[in-house]
Parts: structure tokens; C-alpha cells; sequence
């Protein structure tokens, strides 16, 4: 299982019974989103997006869901008004996996060990500069394409979400048959294992124009 389809009208996660875990209602939650297709295979997913320069960072959970689920534009800033590396400049095609560690550091918020990170195309009006003071590798991270970012993100933008969530919190009935044997390894004292499982989500509309290879 690579990538699925799902067509249903937005849930939010208050809409879902108080016992649902956190990690239930956001994936719910994103699975419901019409105009999205679902990765297991996140390294796929990242080879398939278009290449398109896009600026990514992670994100409030719940900011995040509002956004998508409620089509409500997203706003960000610099706490103090000083402009900080907040985010990454990245290109899929040209790019490929480097900068993306860094999309995991640049930005705020978790859920419950659940992080968020996003794609979006700039929107008009948006501000992206890069900070002087960031270094090119910094503690053995190439810190390149570290930058700094402040604006409103309408939903229309967003490119792709990332959800990484603690494997000991994922629901069983929803991991790949090779995620399960990660599980039943950590779970028999395995160190070595993964300790996330990584859900994607694609906006379909410029998923039809993918011009990456598999």
C-alpha cells in the first residue's frame, strides 16, 4: 500500500468521540480531506511531487488542521517581531531529501509526540529571506536552505503534509503489514527500530502534474 484515495467531506477532530486517540482523530481527520491522496511510502512521496519551489516547516497541529479542515488561512509570525529561521526552502526535484531535516526543526507546536510538517507554493505578499547569521552546516546539518518566513498561507496553497507519529501510539489496524513487525520488534526490546511511522498527504490537484520518477 503506496498511496490511496479519499473523497469525504472534512472531519474535525472535535467532531470525533472524546475516547478517540490523538493519534485516531488526526488521521481521521486527514484522511477525510477531499483533494488529498494518502503515503505510506513517504521517500515516494517526496519523489513524486513536482518540482516546484515551495517553503516548508513544521506547524501547530491544530493550526494546521483548521486550516485544512475548515478552510481557514493560517498566519505566520515572529514572536517579538524579529525575523528567525522559521522555515526551509526547498525543491523536490532539485533538492531532494536535503533541507528536509530541518523542515522538522524550523517551526513550533506537537501534539501528543504527533508533528506536522508542510508544503505551500508562496502566496502574493509573502515574506521569505534568508537570515545571515545561518550557518551553511551546523552540528553536522546543512543549514543551505534555512530560512525565514511570515505571512497568511491560504489552504489553496498547500502542497503536501507530513505526519509523523510515535509508533507506540499509531493504531494497529492502520500500519502496513512491515510497520506491524517494527511494533512487535520494539516491543521485544529491538533499539535499532524506527520509532515513527510517517503518514503523507497530497493535494491532488498538482499531483496530476507529477514530473519525478518513481
Amino acid at each position: 500500500m503506496e498511496r490511496l484515495e479519499h473523497e469525504k467531506s472534512p472531519v474535525r477532530p472535535e467532531q470525533l468521540p472524546q475516547e478517540t486517540t490523538a493519534a485516531e482523530r488526526v488521521l481521521t481527520s486527514m484522511e477525510s480531506l477531499s483533494g488529498f491522496e494518502e503515503y505510506t511510502d513517504i521517500s515516494k512521496m517526496y519523489r513524486e511531487l513536482p518540482s516546484t519551489s515551495l517553503i516548508v516547516r513544521r506547524e501547530n497541529p491544530e493550526a494546521l488542521l483548521k486550516l485544512l479542515t475548515q478552510n481557514t488561512p493560517l498566519e505566520i509570525g515572529f514572536v517579538g517581531n524579529v525575523p528567525y529561521a522559521n522555515s526551509v526552502g526547498w525543491n523536490p526535484h532539485t533538492d531532494g531529501s536535503r533541507g528536509l531535516d530541518n523542515a522538522f526543526l524550523e517551526g513550533n507546536g506537537q501534539m501528543n509526540g504527533i508533528v506536522f510538517v508542510y508544503g505551500f507554493e508562496k502566496p502574493e505578499g509573502f515574506h521569505v529571506a534568508t537570515q545571515p547569521e545561518s550557518k551553511l552546516v551546523f552540528a553536522q546539518v546543512d543549514r543551505l536552505r534555512v530560512r525565514s518566513a511570515a505571512g497568511i498561507v491560504p489552504p489553496e496553497a498547500v502542497r503536501f503534509v507530513t505526519v509523523r507519529i510515535p509508533i507506540k501510539l499509531f493504531p494497529e489496524e492502520r500500519m502496513t503489514e512491515e510497520e506491524k513487525d517494527l511494533l512487535w520488534d520494539i516491543r521485544n526490546g529491538a533499539e535499532t527500530t524506527p520509532k515513527f511511522i510517517h503518514r503523507g498527504f497530497v493535494a491532488t490537484e498538482k499531483a496530476t502534474s507529477l514530473s519525478m520518477a518513481a
